[in-house]
């Protein structure tokens, strides 16, 4: 409880504009930005995330510019998007946000993109309830590095979401259990005229998305095809 109070207090400090888009041309440039992310750490000759571990990936989901910060706690405050396979693809996206506080010595504010490869069949589920936790309702681990790292890690059978991390240049896993990952309602009403219903967006083919979020599309079509 004390844990969630400072992470809840922290937040309160930072505006939500800081890290959160809230009019439709601040989540259509949140969809380019998750877009431009994911393509950027691709390109990352011998030490992006594993082909084999993104031929596995159920959901991918991209936070551009996650607050970290704070004084001996750490908060993360972000917003992203995610989508997930379907047959011809990669889904409609859906907007959420992630909050969550990891314990160690962090002093000032800065900002990650985060990157989330969801690979257990149940990630649509996961993904379709208001919220859930990293590492508690989810398991979640560190995702290897080396396009063909296949060796020494546990992504064949243990964990259902693997997370990384981009700051000042540098891509690497990213620890991050105890972190909620919530549906943006409020986004998804905006850029789908209030019918946004998380499962169907996570089911229906991204071309039916509309323009301004096929960015996102794109960049999974090109990049985990």
């Amino acid at each position: 409880m004390k844990k969630r109070l400072l992470v809840l207090a922290i937040a309160a400090l930072i505006p939500i504009s800081v890290f959160a888009a809230t009019t439709e041309n601040g989540l259509m440039e949140k969809s380019v930005r998750a877009a431009q992310v994911l393509d950027e750490v691709m390109k990352i000759q011998d030490n992006s995330i594993p082909q084999d571990l993104l031929d596995r990936a159920v959901c991918i989901a991209v936070l551009p510019d996650v607050i970290r910060g704070g004084f001996v706690w750490g908060a993360r405050l972000g917003q992203g998007l995610v989508s997930c396979r379907v047959k011809n693809g990669w889904s409609q996206p859906s907007f959420l946000r992630i909050a969550g506080g990891n314990w160690g010595l962090q002093i000032g504010i800065s900002s990650v993109d985060m990157v989330l490869v969801f690979v257990n069949p149940n990630a649509v589920a996961r993904l379709s309830v208001n919220n859930f936790t990293l590492g508690g309702d989810a398991s979640v681990a560190i995702g290897p590095i080396g396009r063909e790292a296949k060796a020494n890690t546990d992504y064949q059978l243990k964990s259902e979401v693997y997370s990384y991390s981009r700051a000042r240049g540098l891509f690497a896993g990213l620890t991050i259990e105890g972190a909620a990952l919530a549906i943006d309602h409020n986004a998804n009403a905006i850029m789908y005229n209030n019918k946004a219903v998380p499962r169907q967006l996570l089911t229906t083919d991204g071309s039916y998305a509309p323009s301004s979020l096929r960015t996102y599309v794109r960049a999974l079509d090109a990049n985990a095809p």
